[in-house]
């Protein structure tokens, strides 16, 4: 039940994102579904794999899910594990 929940709250979290995407004052998600949609997309990453550190939340989010694109920059940072990207579609 648990992965259930999490993998809901994260669909939830992500098409949130998706629907304020060009609305900018439209709140964001709330911090505790972000943080397990978070949670649940770096848990398809390797162990070895590390977040860049300038990415918050929610750039880590949308790149995660492929609606924001890695730069180069990106997978430089990344690394091998740019290649994972996105995590989910």
């Amino acid at each position: 039940m648990p992965d259930l929940l999490a993998t809901l709250t994260t669909e939830a979290v992500v098409h949130h994102l998706d629907l304020i995407v060009d609305l900018p004052d439209a709140p964001p998600p709330a911090a505790l579904p972000a943080r397990v949609a978070v949670a649940s997309l770096c848990g398809l990453l390797s162990d070895d794999a590390v977040r860049p550190a300038g990415w918050d939340d929610r750039d880590f989010l949308l790149r995660a899910t492929g609606r924001v694109p890695l730069t180069d920059r990106d997978r430089w940072e990344l690394g091998e594990a740019a290649g994972w990207f996105p995590l989910i579609g």
